[in-house]
């Protein structure tokens, strides 16, 4: 009896400081697969990029590995439980009563020693996404190239106008090069000789994208490859758009499903501006080439291509 006694008396009170010194000085609460990532959530990244915030993606994985977090808690205070009790110097019953009422606590200062790297993980695992950059202009759209020859081109007050400038092309090389081919233009096109050697894109080029151009509502529209890591380091907060030379630009219409080839080929960089403060009579937008529903098309399913086909990455400015 007396031993037993003394045994008792040496029992210990439970406290916080000494569960937390049983702890381990980090946990990786979750794993990420190679095979898990963002390649199939484009509504998701494209939801970021038109609210510019993470807000939404970090929610998103939030909610997804949030049980798999739990999980891993929950083994870790059971393993901390048998620690406790192993050592022979708290009570079973003790040790369940003290973890139910410091639940929240304990967990807390688990998830305080969390390393994972979840959402890192998952944008690294994701793959380069193939994206369009649209003119969008006040003079709406241009149309194909049976319409638009039905009254000829013109330079001032339409959209045709917005993409010359837009590639910085000379007006009136582009109306000898149209003439030269036969179709009519008309009103005024400005020699404007200070972009002469300095053109985006070659002056048969943009004539064959527009003999090309097979539907209406066709947008100006640049293409290439984003890294889904360069939008969420600056938190979707997107400034400027470089597009590398080399790259392509054509005619698109995403409401009809058509187009020209998309063949003109950069002859140098292009820096296209997205905040509202570089707004002209013309402006841009950034569209992940993926097809949002029934009545949107992407390139990639109407020219049946590859992500090659979107060229080198676009280079991210963030604001």
């Amino acid at each position: 009896m007396e031993n037993t006694k003394n045994k008792h008396e040496e029992k210990k009170t439970l406290t916080m400081e000494y569960v937390k010194s049983l702890m381990d000085r980090s946990y990786t609460l979750v794993w990420v697969d190679y095979m898990e990532n963002f390649d199939n959530n484009h509504d998701l990244i494209q939801q970021c990029i038109e609210k510019q915030s993470c807000e939404d993606i970090c929610s998103k994985v939030s909610e997804c590995y949030n049980d798999a977090e739990y999980q891993s808690t929950d083994d870790i205070m059971n393993k901390l439980k048998r620690d406790c009790i192993s050592n022979n110097l708290f009570e079973k019953e003790d040790v369940e009563t003290f973890f139910e009422e410091h639940d929240d606590e304990i967990r807390d200062e688990i998830l305080e020693r969390d390393d994972s790297t979840t959402i890192n993980d998952l944008i690294n695992n994701t793959s380069d996404i193939p994206v369009r950059v649209e003119m969008l202009s006040n003079y709406d759209c241009i149309n194909s190239i049976r319409i638009e020859t039905q009254g000829g081109f013109s330079y001032m007050k339409s959209y045709f106008g917005d993409m010359i400038d837009a590639l910085h092309l000379n007006p009136a090389k582009v109306k000898k090069t149209l003439m030269d081919k036969g179709y009519n233009v008309y009103g005024k096109f400005p020699n404007k000789k200070c972009r002469n050697g300095k053109e985006k894109v070659s002056y048969e080029d943009f004539c064959q994208e527009l003999e090309e151009s097979c539907c209406g509502a066709n947008l100006l529209t640049y293409i290439g490859l984003v890294n889904l890591r360069d939008l969420y380091d600056a938190d979707f907060k997107i400034k400027e758009l470089i597009i590398p030379k080399g790259n392509t630009c054509g005619m698109f219409s995403s409401m009809y499903g058509g187009g020209s080839l998309i063949e003109m080929e950069l002859k140098s960089d292009v820096s296209i501006q997205l905040d509202k403060a570089h707004k002209k009579r013309y402006s841009f937008r950034l569209r992940l080439d993926y097809e949002r529903s029934r009545y949107e098309y992407s390139i990639k399913d109407v020219y049946g291509v590859y992500d090659t086909f979107f060229g080198k990455k676009i280079n991210i400015v963030a604001s």
